[in-house]
């Protein structure tokens, strides 16, 4: 629980950086990622859109620049989080917009609730992963998607060596570099201790494979992004 606050306040802490050091960090993928993500779950105009981990609101600025949702909900456990992601997507549709604290592992949402739901590295932050999906499982709609976008983990022994080495000090070092002089600290260095705990891509699948249909699994530099969508029907 204690690094789960530091987490949150490190996410907190890099808001102002937040998307320009990301796209440093990962060599430009973790926006590639997104789109890749948001293009396989065909999204549509009309029906209802989960945000899970909104963030300062990266992945749903893409979304309402894409279609015209009734409604995208943008959750997250900071409320510094959830100010900051109306602010910046306050010019896009907000009338459309609403957003909600609460956890992954306990959604306020009623069952089949959202046609599409989406979290972007976000969810190696849960305190519960196999809950956390099974609670995606739950408010997604019978012909509903789900997309989670992260950092991964290859399964491939060198592969994975590289990753952590690269999470644990390139990683910070870039980000050092870029937020030099714009801000205290280097609230990046607190992805480690959540990579740490991240099952492998192949067991992440699995997991997801558990709970969703026709799941499938794609990976940027080498597997070290990762994306995976899953259907709640497997027609």
């Amino acid at each position: 629980m204690e690094t789960w606050k530091k987490v949150v306040k490190a996410i907190e802490d890099s808001i102002p950086l937040y998307d320009r050091v990301n796209n440093l960090i990962s060599l430009g993928k973790a926006q590639e990622a997104r789109n890749f993500a948001l293009g396989r779950l065909d999204l549509r105009d009309g029906g209802c859109i989960l945000d899970s981990g909104i963030g300062p609101g990266t992945t749903s600025k893409l979304i309402l620049s894409a279609i015209k949702p009734d409604l995208l909900v943008g959750l997250d456990g900071s409320v510094k989080q959830l100010k900051t992601a109306k602010e910046n997507l306050a010019y896009l549709r907000t009338d459309v917009l609403q957003v909600v604290r609460g956890s992954f592992e306990f959604l306020p949402f009623r069952d089949n609730a959202f046609d599409a739901i989406t979290t972007c590295y976000a969810l190696r932050d849960s305190l519960d992963m196999s809950r956390s999906l099974a609670e995606y499982w739950r408010v997604c709609s019978p012909i509903g998607s789900f997309a989670d976008v992260d950092i991964g983990k290859p399964e491939n022994v060198l592969k994975r060596a590289g990753s952590i080495l690269y999470v644990r000090f390139v990683m910070p070092f870039i980000a050092k570099l870029a937020i030099l002089g714009k801000m205290k600290g280097n609230p990046w260095r607190m992805i480690a201790p959540t990579y740490k705990s991240l099952p492998t891509n192949h067991s992440l699948l699995i997991e997801v494979k558990q709970k969703f249909q026709r799941v499938e699994l794609k990976e940027f530099l080498m597997g070290g992004v990762i994306v995976i969508i899953g259907r709640k029907s497997s027609s």
